[in-house]
């Protein structure tokens, strides 16, 4: 099956050397199978990527019964995306990471779409993902159906893998368009959140920003300012009545104030504006304030769905950039940030995690 993931960003020396064949199989990671119907001495490519195309670090035989199996010399040093290609018939693309063993099942007839993976939590995932990928024909079911993986990855891997499925030449989620943009924010906010040193993170964000800039969202240029990511960098945007807001003015005001990122026409705005509206109401009188920027693309619209909010609602409007979301490593909303005394004291991605989080400040 096809995989469009943007820009893979591997090491490759070190899965070249990884991969060379060893007669100690628990020494690295393996993988073995079975290829229904395939003869005896068949090849299989064992391939890596290197962001722009595959290539092969190995060739694997097939016994005469189908069976294969190969061994690494090496442990993966990180979780990864290997694929095994039957020349004509497709390829089945499986994880390794440390010294996990795969097991492949698969007939040699639908190499690539009938295929079955076993072994670890992260390849029968992965089994799951295009299992459903080949059996969904309904574009808008296929990413309702993918996007839960997203969502709920703590591995990166899964979301990296998913965000790049796409169902013969059409990306199932295309970060130009609305629904496959968030989602492509949502896996950026994984690797930010997991494995904020993982270049595919970095990855993600880009082709996030660059979606967005596609849908007129963000200029076409956008300056990047480089700053520590746990310093406050101050926000001056206007509400909706016309008034200028500082962040860092309120953080001097203030002892306890909430920065939320946020955008209205999002499924999840409703609910976790009702969050905040329980927690603000809780604390605004013991100091709590709420400096919350939306990135709504229609300033009318926004303007609309600030008007009833009691905290301090500010716009994001598209010339005014992407600089505060880099600036914050924010890939996906609703992002949250506790500013205690001037300095930022933490980062949330769950919106049910805000007020166990804000309460030791009160």
């Amino acid at each position: 099956m096809k995989n469009t993931t943007p820009k893979l960003l591997l090491a490759t020396a070190v899965l070249a050397s990884a991969a060379m064949t060893s007669c100690d199989g628990d020494k690295g990671w393996s993988v073995k199978g079975h290829i229904d119907g395939l003869a005896d001495g068949s090849k299989l490519a064992l391939e890596a990527s290197n962001g722009r195309s595959w290539y092969v670090l190995d060739s694997i035989s097939t016994e005469a019964d189908g069976n294969f199996s190969y061994s690494s010399a090496e442990p993966s040093a990180y979780a990864d995306i290997l694929r095994l290609t039957l020349p004509g018939k497709g390829s089945i693309y499986f994880p390794v990471n440390g010294k996990e063993k795969i097991t492949i099942e698969a007939p040699s007839s639908t190499f690539g779409t009938g295929h079955r993976l076993t072994g670890t939590h992260m390849a029968e995932t992965i089994s799951a993902i295009d299992s459903i990928v080949a059996a969904t024909d309904n574009l808008d079911e296929l990413q309702r159906k993918l996007t839960g993986f997203v969502t709920t990855d703590t591995t990166g891997i899964i979301a990296f893998y998913t965000v790049g499925k796409a169902k013969g030449s059409k990306p199932v989620f295309d970060p130009a368009e609305s629904m496959g943009n968030r989602v492509y924010g949502a896996a950026a906010q994984v690797f930010a959140t997991y494995r904020p040193d993982d270049r595919r993170g970095e990855t993600l964000k880009n082709t996030f920003f660059e979606g967005k800039r596609a849908m007129g969202r963000l200029p076409q240029q956008t300056n990047v300012v480089e700053v520590p990511e746990t310093g406050l960098m101050d926000i001056v945007r206007y509400d909706n009545k016309g008034t200028e807001h500082s962040l860092a003015k309120l953080a001097q005001d203030n002892k306890v104030l909430l920065l939320s990122f946020t955008d209205y026409t999002t499924q999840v705005s409703p609910a976790y504006n009702a969050k905040l509206y329980d927690i603000y109401t809780k604390y605004k009188d013991k100091g709590l304030q709420i400096y919350q920027l939306a990135f709504d693309s229609d300033e009318v619209e926004w303007k609309e769905a600030a008007r009833n909010l009691p905290w301090i609602t500010v716009w994001n409007s598209p010339s005014d950039g992407a600089n505060v979301l880099i600036q914050y490593n924010c890939g996906a909303v609703p992002l949250t940030y506790i500013i205690n005394n001037g300095d930022i004291a933490a980062r949330i991605e769950n919106p049910a995690d805000i007020e166990k989080a804000l309460a030791k400040y009160f």
